[in-house]
């Protein structure tokens, strides 16, 4: 590792890639999770934490249901909106990031006047989401 990391040189752009949400992450007896179902850009580093909010969600299905192609349906309808919306934000945050001329100055006059603990308006991506009130 440490012969390798002087090799690393800071002036290559290495590219980002995600995609545009989808409906499908599951078909009969195959699910797909993490990445493999919503992949992400790095800008609200959620790409592990909604690996896990999968996990658990599709371990709590799996639990509920003798049927995996009904736990894995069940899993995709509770996490999809939640996923999608993560997903999307990421995105987003990528693009005001990267703003450049004015776009990148009203950027920053616009976030000049925030505090270092002002997320708000991003809180709920760490917010619980509440229990569904009927079954998965």
């Amino acid at each position: 590792m440490r012969d390798a990391l002087p090799l690393i040189s800071r002036d290559r752009r290495w590219p980002l890639y995600d995609r545009a949400p989808i409906d499908t992450w599951v078909h009969g007896r195959i699910a797909l999770l993490g990445d493999a179902a919503h992949p992400m850009l790095q800008y609200l580093a959620q790409g592990a934490c909604q690996a896990l909010e999968d996990a658990v969600t599709l371990g709590k299905a799996l639990g509920q249901w003798s049927d995996p192609a009904q736990a894995f349906a069940a899993y995709a309808d509770r996490r999809r909106e939640r996923a999608a919306l993560v997903q999307t934000n990421a995105r987003r945050f990528g693009e005001i990031c990267h703003l450049e001329g004015m776009g990148a100055t009203l950027r920053n006059m616009l976030l000049s006047s925030r505090g270092p603990e002002a997320f708000d308006d991003i809180s709920w991506v760490w917010t619980p989401t509440p229990a569904p009130t009927r079954a998965l």
